[in-house]
């Protein structure tokens, strides 16, 4: 009789640890599994925490139940044993207060979010919280998002339109992943068809496909290297083989420019680096050369300009 085949499915609990070797293991999970993430447990006299962990063709499904804590994401997807890919957080229960790339926003409960793991970012929970994680590999991802990038830090529901499906479907998948009559790389694809259904992404048309890849790879460049100094138009036009004018054209195709999406890219990275905890001793004027400003009175204006406060202000805000 043929064997069913093998998950790669893990669970922990605190449940009968004592309480310093349940944090530390549960920090250096998150650590070392999820992707490179710091994690502060708010109140660790009365910690409880447990998640189960599944394979699902490329994807990994996690599912946490969490106590109040603040993670940030390290941004470092080198780092721990995770392969860099876009993480759908789903919240079951509490309110996760995030920031990232600039932009502060809540995820509530019946809400899933997309973040990057090579990217820096930071979740509050002020309660017992429960969410279900998918981390989701670019390459895969990419069949059915070719620009995640986009939709990234964008709450959306998965109660209402097509969201509903979605949110279904990784209901059940927590619950009944064993009894599904499909293997699991097809319910893979179903999620990846689904995803594609809730964030409303819609393929260009296929004559226009070239130049969309084309504009992918100069805003994915300057998303590499926006801390080069002497990132410029025509290095990057050089090194894809296409003319400044043409590089120009394409970015204004797709609603924007050089220098607008460099700049943007720059501020998201300064505004994440003001409120990371370990750059608190940076001054401002060092915040400003490592995302690549070398004028610290342009970078200030600039970034008033785009947040409507001053750097300083920015990092001693609150997360809100």
């Amino acid at each position: 009789m043929q064997q069913p085949p093998a998950h790669d499915d893990h669970s922990w609990s605190s449940t009968g640890l004592a309480r310093n070797e349940a944090i530390n293991q549960w920090r250096d999970w998150a650590a070392n599994t999820i992707a490179p993430i710091d994690v502060t447990v708010f109140d660790t006299d009365h910690f409880a925490a447990r998640w189960t962990s599944h394979g699902v063709g490329q994807l990994r499904l996690l599912q946490l139940h969490a106590p109040a804590q603040r993670v940030v994401h390290t941004g470092d997807g080198s780092s721990g044993r995770a392969t860099p890919s876009i993480q759908l957080v789903y919240a079951r229960r509490g309110t996760h207060k995030t920031r990232m790339g600039g932009k502060k926003f809540n995820v509530e409960p019946g809400q899933f979010v997309l973040l990057d793991n090579t990217r820096f970012y930071q979740m509050e929970m002020d309660t017992e919280h429960e969410a279900i994680d998918l981390m989701m590999p670019h390459a895969w991802l990419e069949k059915y998002l070719p620009e995640p990038e986009a939709l990234l830090a964008r709450p959306i529901s998965a109660r209402e339109g097509w969201g509903a499906p979605l949110g279904c479907l990784i209901e059940t998948m927590v619950m009944g992943l064993d009894e599904s009559p499909l293997p699991r790389p097809l319910i893979a694809e179903q999620v990846g068809a689904l995803l594609t259904l809730a964030t409303g992404f819609h393929e260009a048309p296929q004559n226009s496909r070239h130049r969309g890849q084309l504009a992918r790879r100069i805003l994915r460049r300057i998303e590499t290297d926006y801390a080069d100094v002497e990132l410029t138009p025509e290095r990057i036009a050089d090194d894809l083989g296409i003319s400044r004018r043409y590089l120009q054209a394409l970015l204004a195709s797709a609603g924007t420019s050089f220098v607008q999406e460099l700049n943007a890219q720059r501020l998201d990275r300064a505004s994440d680096l003001l409120t990371d905890p370990r750059a608190a001793n940076l001054s401002l004027g060092e915040v400003a050369w490592r995302c690549g400003f070398l004028d610290p009175g342009y970078f200030a204006r600039l970034f008033r300009k785009r947040f409507g406060v001053t750097p300083s202000q920015w990092r001693g805000h609150p997360l809100g």
